[in-house]
């Protein structure tokens, strides 16, 4: 049964589903929908790192039985650089394979064939477990072209032309870089600006976004599509994927 006790206003956590069979990673992107999950889906450890380059990822559901990098190495060099917590999937239900992917780095093991409510239980277990892996940010975050350097609190157009953001800029740009493809009602963009900035009203946010946009507008490439989008009767969300 999916579970509908979040609040329309709740962020939902990101899980990434790296496996090489699209029918399986369309099954488990249907299924932590509904359950209460933003899907990533990549194909291998390929996709998987575009992805986790510049999209912030609460947690990682592995196949271990993959062509090319195999699941085993991916969960073993994702673990070792400190990256999201993973959950291996397997259709080998053995002992020393639940072993070998634990000692690799998993936070979990599960075998295939699996209940989905089971998985969902299992990934929130996981989340309480290990919230501060999550909330890693990079010293640097690509994304459509741009460039931003956390560090600097530079932003990089695709035309290389460079904006030194204010600390509301960039509390602002932090906020949708990791809560991607995700409408954000006013009240939620403050209270998680909170973290980095002190911004207090709905209105000063709304001037804020305003003269941002310009700013990236400014320094964008002609035609390129807005990062910033109203969402009528919601309020913003970054540019989709």
């Amino acid at each position: 049964m999916a579970d509908d006790s979040l609040s329309p206003t709740e962020v939902l956590p990101t899980v990434l589903v790296v496996d090489d069979t699209e029918d399986m990673r369309e099954l488990v992107q249907a299924g932590l929908s509904r359950r209460g999950f933003t899907v990533l889906m990549a194909d291998g450890g390929v996709a998987m790192d575009a992805i986790l380059a510049d999209t912030a990822v609460d947690l990682i559901v592995l196949d271990s039985m993959m062509p090319g990098e195999s699941g085993p190495n991916i969960c073993a060099r994702v673990s070792h650089a400190g990256g999201p917590p993973i959950i291996m999937l397997s259709a080998s239900a053995g002992d020393q394979a639940r072993i070998q992917g634990l000692n690799l780095g998993a936070e979990d093991y599960m075998a295939k064939p699996f209940n989905m409510d089971e998985l969902a239980v299992r990934i929130r277990i996981v989340l309480r477990r290990a919230p501060a892996r999550s909330a890693e940010v990079p010293d640097t975050v690509r994304f459509f072209g741009w460039t931003l350097d956390n560090k600097t609190r530079r932003l990089t157009s695709p035309a290389d032309k460079v904006l030194a953001l204010s600390s509301a800029e960039f509390a602002l740009l932090h906020v949708f870089l990791s809560q991607r493809d995700r409408p954000l009602r006013r009240e939620q963009l403050l209270d998680r600006m909170a973290d980095l900035h002190d911004f207090s009203t709905e209105r000063s946010l709304d001037t804020l976004i305003s003269r941002f946009r310009k700013k990236l507008d400014y320094v964008a490439p002609e035609g390129d599509q807005p990062l910033i989008q109203t969402v009528y009767g919601v309020g913003y969300m970054f540019r989709p994927n």
